[in-house]
């Protein structure tokens, strides 16, 4: 390589420091003494607040990013998330990527040598939990004077790391962002885990782990181990795109031996490059340290009572098809928050690479990254007029749940000038970018689909603007708002305003106004609803109607719209409650 690219953080140099105060472990055992390795980019402001943690995965090292010589083929394993005006942001942040305790990169792990023994560690290397690797990190950030994170961030194993994070040091992390990981591990996942375990135990140069004794290394089960766990890593639709049923000659040869198809020879070189590189007991902890992590186990289950303590906000992002780590655990840790009452946005990215996903330069997923990361208050706005009357109905230091929650005007208002917690739920991709962006916790989610992830009367109000009549099933919808919120608060169009009623009677044709912009095939439009329609309905379903205010196409209340209101009225603001 003759030359850096322009947004790398250039050449890295990897450092390492010496505890010697011992480490107590969740086994019961402790470390005397032990050492991490860990690289840094970018520069620690002066108030030491700019700093991000980097938690690795199951197979990752310290080197998340740039390069350690001119002549290295590839960057740091997440370079495409670190460097100068990249999702993490090294002009801006000060980031810190290590090498896990019991790793095989340069910390203190199983080949180690063990001072006590002059031999190495081997099977006599304690047992480590996710728990421990954050304590042991919690040192180290003491080391470099960082007594808080701006964010812990982490995919996989190391999003179990930055919630562990949340949880043990509630006071030193500010923001956690969770990528495809999961609350613990499926039994299937536990399943896969053990399988890989068994192909190195029962390879014959094991050794019950004391094979560095013997002068060898497990080879052929870390490679088993390698191709089992990266099938898990894709997706069936990646892996039919890249391989299908290729095969490597013009002919199949019958043999029950051979390497016939390109699957079976990318496994095996797969396999075969990693036996070269990691530590089988290394690979024996990691995947202990993953099957064990269950935060909630202590509470009898509860992941909400669990995360109660937290103070971090959190951005938890899933992928389509990652069947290792499914979108449904990343949603069981966003339901827990939200009943914990704690910050949180949430994003399902659509993406055929599987669980690998969270490596690759997807560009929805590094835009919401990078959105998160540095985000910015934004100038100060006005609120569109209907907005503006919501605002006034709701209370100081509330609740706030807004159903289609858009570009979260309405959130940012109440979040900067009544110090609300809100959420939103929105389905539009560009919509849900600029909501993080700002800083409003937003939640991928169809207003068709069912609510039930929210607790009962969970919120203070449940906002609805301009889409109760595009809901397939509206009058479910306005049961949820009522049982989740205390109170609801909706708008929508009234189809009975004169001009609707002028439209179809001269022209005979469906109207389209301001507050209707759309010809009658591509309308979002699916219930015609008029304010008497709305009201019958809450006089059907024991909804008390606590306030309404119907406006024209200026969003002016008078008394002759309050006079006529589904003649003259062409909006209405309701407030509604049991």
């Amino acid at each position: 390589m003759s030359e850096l690219p322009a947004d790398s953080v250039g050449l890295v140099t990897p450092q390492r420091h010496t505890f010697t105060e011992p480490l107590p472990l969740a086994c019961g055992r402790a470390l005397p003494s032990y050492e991490l390795v860990y690289e840094t980019y970018g520069e620690l402001n002066a108030s030491a607040s700019n700093a991000v943690l980097i938690c690795h995965a199951l197979s990752g090292h310290h080197h998340a990013a740039g390069y350690h010589s001119m002549d290295e083929r590839k960057p740091g394993w997440w370079d495409n998330c670190i460097g100068p005006g990249k999702a993490i942001d090294t002009n801006r942040f000060f980031v810190v990527s290590l090498n896990n305790l019991g790793g095989c990169h340069g910390s203190t792990g199983p080949s180690s040598i063990n001072p006590e023994t002059g031999n190495s560690y081997g099977a006599s290397f304690p047992v480590l939990t996710v728990e421990d690797w954050v304590h042991s990190q919690a040192r180290l950030a003491d080391v470099l004077g960082i007594t808080q994170w701006a964010a812990v961030v982490g995919g996989s194993l190391g999003g179990m790391q930055a919630l562990q994070w949340a949880i043990s040091y509630p006071e030193r992390i500010r923001h956690c962002v969770a990528i495809a990981t999961a609350p613990k591990l499926s039994a299937q996942n536990i399943a896969f885990n053990e399988v890989a375990r068994q192909a190195i135990i029962t390879d014959p140069d094991f050794h019950n782990g004391d094979y560095a004794t013997f002068g060898v290394i497990p080879k052929r089960g870390l490679m088993l181990a390698r191709m089992v766990g990266h099938i898990t890593y894709l997706s069936d639709d990646s892996m039919g795109a890249k391989f299908g049923r290729d095969l490597r000659s013009d002919q199949l040869n019958y043999d029950l031996t051979s390497v016939e198809f390109e699957v079976e020879s990318y496994l095996r070189y797969q396999g075969q490059e990693f036996s070269g590189r990691f530590d089988a007991n290394t690979y024996l902890l990691m995947t202990k340290a993953l099957d064990y992590f269950d935060p909630a186990g202590a509470h009898g289950g509860d992941l909400a009572r669990t995360l109660a303590d937290i103070k971090a906000r959190c951005l938890v992002m899933s992928f389509t098809t990652d069947w290792r780590f499914s979108p449904a655990r990343s949603r069981e840790l966003v339901d827990a928050l939200l009943a914990a009452r704690k910050e949180v946005s949430y994003l399902e990215i659509e993406a055929a690479q599987g669980h690998d996903a969270f490596l690759l330069p997807i560009p929805r997923y590094i835009e919401a990254l990078s959105g998160y990361m540095n985000r910015i208050e934004g100038e100060p706005m006005n609120l569109r007029a209907d907005l503006e009357i919501i605002q006034q109905w709701i209370r100081p230091g509330s609740r706030v749940l807004d159903l289609g929650c858009g570009e979260g005007q309405l959130l940012r208002h109440l979040r900067d000038h009544k110090e609300v917690q809100g959420y939103g739920l929105e389905i539009d991709p560009d919509k849900i970018s600029s909501c993080i962006r700002h800083g409003v916790n937003v939640m991928e989610q169809n207003l068709d689909e069912s609510l039930d992830n929210f607790e009962d009367n969970s919120f203070d109000t449940v906002v609805m603007t301009q889409s109760l009549q595009a809901m397939h099933y509206p009058d479910r919808v306005l049961e949820d708002m009522l049982r989740i919120g205390h109170e609801g608060i909706l708008t929508f169009p009234n189809f009975a305003h004169w001009r609707c009623r002028w439209y179809l009677g001269t022209k005979g044709r469906m109207p389209v106004s301001e507050f209707m912009p759309y010809t009658w095939y591509n309308t979002p439009n699916i219930h015609f609803c008029t304010f008497k329609d709305f009201e019958q309905l809450c006089r059907e379903r024991g909804i008390k109607v606590l306030d309404r205010l119907v406006v024209d196409q200026t969003h002016q209340s008078s008394w002759l719209s309050g006079l006529w209101p589904n003649l003259l009225g062409e909006v209405a603001i309701y407030r509604v409650s049991r």
